[in-house]
């Protein structure tokens, strides 16, 4: 069936806005905390976290090298350094 449930876990924050893959893990921005967080993709237990660069992230992707998320507060878009 289109759309079946494959795998679910619970978002570490309370208000969860974006997701993205990088290969690796997953990114997931909060709204409510204004963070970022990394995934492990199997277990969704966090394996860092770090303040958004700006109040009120939206949306994240991965270009393959970098993250980038946007935000409504400024309504800016940020590259971000990750390693």
């Amino acid at each position: 069936m289109v759309g079946a449930v494959i795998k679910w876990f619970a978002s570490p924050s309370t208000m969860p806005q974006g997701l993205t893959w990088d290969g690796k893990t997953l990114w997931h921005c909060d709204l409510g905390s204004d963070t970022i967080y990394q995934l492990n993709p199997i277990t969704g237990a966090v394996i860092r976290l770090f303040a958004s660069p700006d109040t009120d992230p939206r949306g994240l992707t991965w270009d393959g090298k970098t993250l980038w998320v946007a935000t409504g507060n400024l309504n800016r878009i940020y590259q971000l350094e990750t390693h």
